[in-house]
């Protein structure tokens, strides 16, 4: 079960990150896309570039934003850790060129949201679409659990 204690209640959004086209690395970007359609304008799919969402993300008027990203932490594959910026702050847990503990902090400054991570351990992220079964099993699990939330928060 996703961790996610202490946010703030309120209007959230979810953002996901990755790269189908590297296996498992678009696990967040298919989190996306699977709540999108029910939860449009609160759902965003920034594939490999979440600082190109930063204007919609604020437009949308956020009290939490949840980042969904395949990383590499050390743990098995498919486990998921929910974290804050302070918590990732200098550790490389995506395949991004920017920090994204740094994006994290400039998406609170601006929006003065609830910003957390949900990372999913990835198994590989060689060339090649699809996911593991790990993977797709956390992001099956990860895609109910986010539109639990999303059902029961203000969307307008």
């Amino acid at each position: 079960m996703l961790n996610l204690d202490g946010l703030a209640r309120g209007k959230m959004v979810v953002v996901g990150i990755g790269n189908t086209l590297r296996a498992d690395d678009g696990a967040g970007s298919l989190v996306a896309e699977r709540l999108r359609e029910r939860h449009p304008g609160v759902v965003f799919d920034a594939a490999q570039a979440p600082e190109n969402y930063l204007a919609p993300i604020r437009r949308a008027e956020p009290d939490v934003v949840v980042l969904v990203d395949a990383a590499d932490f050390g743990g098995s594959p498919g486990e998921v850790r929910a974290a804050t910026a302070g918590d990732v702050e200098g550790l490389m847990m995506g395949t991004h060129a920017a920090p994204l503990s740094m994006f994290m902090k400039v998406l609170g400054d601006e929006t003065r949201a609830d910003v957390r991570l949900v990372a999913v351990q990835v198994a590989t992220t060689t060339l090649g679409e699809g996911l593991t079964r790990e993977v797709a099993d956390a992001v099956e699990s990860l895609v109910s659990q986010l539109g639990e939330l999303l059902d029961g928060r203000a969307e307008t």
